[in-house]
């Protein structure tokens, strides 16, 4: 058998910039052509004679599944690494794509555009930030603002793009020829070289892992694949449900803000124009961001809870926004908060989990992002219809996004204490799990260690 070559520590370069590139292309085709897809739909309306409400659901599914996918994604990726699942993923999603040619129904749209092509995609995305994590350690935070900033190329090029394909060669062929692009993930997925890090384990553990996973009962595997354990430890636990509160304000002006716009008398094409906005200054401020979170100026875990506070405080301004003017300077301090916020998700995973779990804690917490894409424009759209404005819909979005500083503020406190007094603090393993003693000694240590050791306190 292969014995595996492990490094001591990540690159911080190299390689590791061809897998930035990976991540890049990942969103640019993944999240570009989700948030992107619905310049589809007034075609699938006149195709199958149905209601912009049934059509809708085709994004809802895609996009939710996108999201519920990455618990699964991580998973695979633990265990058959991510170079394979995201080239099986583009083959997936390019299925999903081509079989919606031959659709005669929009439940079965729903099925193949949503389901197929929405998990195709989530293979494809979250083994690429995963792999990002892996590679990048002093620079992790530049690395990852990087790869993500092809989501804001992607917003800005594919509505375009698709318009220009469908009234050329009609929406059947447009499909086929974004199923042709969404296969080049094969080529970006290749780009993930596999990176073992020694630190990760210790010498003992190296010499006896093959012999002590034999050991291991089938429901501990499971919950190793998985990454179920991480929901025991409370850092984790609460940074997540404060990705749902934060999600919800994210998905709603992408999916309302130009109706908004035209309810208060903007004209059609300046109102489209105001989700370009949000795209271009969301890709700028994710490579900006990840720079300076990576200067060492301020505590990473501050600055995202700063991020976030502007994130909400944005959404409350928008009713009282009522000229174009007005919605644009929403728009630039939205997309910057936006694109600050987003960058550090799976970076503070890092610090939080270790990179050794970071695949499992990256698809865990978008997992349960994915309740916020499925519920918040639905809700929002519920808000309008009872009062006949989307002002309200801001306000609880909006309002949503500042609760979770009632998670976020206590989080911080209690890891500023915990940084002041870490050489007093003894590292408790994960209880009530049933994994062996030494894994439980490694998942304890990386759980609790990189969140209080890898930043510094001003």
């Amino acid at each position: 058998m292969k014995r595996l070559q492990y490094h001591d520590e990540p690159p911080d370069g190299g390689w590791g910039w061809m897998v930035v590139l990976s991540s890049f292309l990942s969103h640019v085709f993944v999240v570009g052509g989700f948030k992107s897809f619905g310049v589809f739909f007034p075609y699938f309306r006149e195709e199958f004679d149905e209601d912009a409400a049934n059509t809708s659901w085709v994004s809802y599914i895609q996009g939710a599944v996108v999201f519920f996918g990455s618990g699964l994604a991580g998973a695979l990726g633990n265990w058959f690494g991510c170079r394979p699942v995201v080239m099986a993923g583009s083959l997936v999603a390019a299925a999903g794509l081509i079989s919606s040619m031959f659709v005669t129904s929009m439940a079965t749209m729903y099925v193949t555009t949503g389901l197929v092509t929405g998990l195709g995609f989530s293979l494809m995305y979250t083994p690429c930030i995963t792999m990002v994590g892996l590679y990048f350690s002093k620079r992790r935070s530049l690395a990852t603002g990087i790869g993500l900033s092809g989501a804001g190329v992607g917003v800005f090029v594919f509505p375009s793009f698709f318009q220009l394909m469908i009234d050329n060669y009609g929406w059947k062929n447009a499909l086929l020829i974004f199923s042709g692009i969404v296969l080049n993930g094969s080529v970006f997925g290749a780009l993930l070289r596999p990176l073992h890090l020694r630190n990760t384990l210790k010498p003992e553990e190296l010499e006896h892992q093959e012999g002590q996973e034999q050991r291991i009962g089938l429901c501990s595997r499971v919950s190793n694949i998985f990454g179920f354990y991480l929901l025991k430890d409370r850092y984790f636990a609460a940074f997540s449900v404060c990705q749902i509160l934060v999600s919800f304000g994210a998905f709603v002006p992408f999916v309302h803000l130009v109706a908004h716009a035209r309810d208060i008398g903007i004209e059609p094409q300046p109102a489209a124009f105001l989700v370009s906005v949000i795209g271009i200054t969301d890709m700028m401020s994710r490579v900006g961001y990840g720079w300076l979170s990576d200067s060492g100026l301020f505590v990473r875990m501050r600055g995202y809870t700063a991020c976030v506070a502007g994130f909400g405080l944005c959404h409350i301004f928008v009713p009282f926004a009522q000229t174009y003017a007005g919605l644009v300077a929403y728009c630039l301090f939205f997309g910057v908060f936006q694109g600050c916020c987003l960058c550090q998700v799976a970076v503070i995973l890092a610090d939080i989990c270790g990179v050794k779990k970071l695949g499992s804690a990256i698809g865990l917490c978008y997992t349960v992002t994915g309740l916020a894409l499925l519920f918040g424009p639905p809700m929002a759209g519920h808000l309008f219809d009872v009062t006949g404005n989307y002002k309200v819909s801001f306000f609880v979005s909006g309002g949503l996004v500042l609760f979770s500083l009632l998670l976020l503020l206590p989080l911080e406190i209690h890891r500023t204490i915990t940084t002041r007094n870490h050489d007093q603090v003894v590292l408790d393993p994960i209880n009530d799990v049933d994994i062996p003693d030494h894994d439980q000694l490694v998942l304890g240590y990386e759980i609790s260690a990189p969140f209080i050791t890898l930043e510094t306190s001003v």
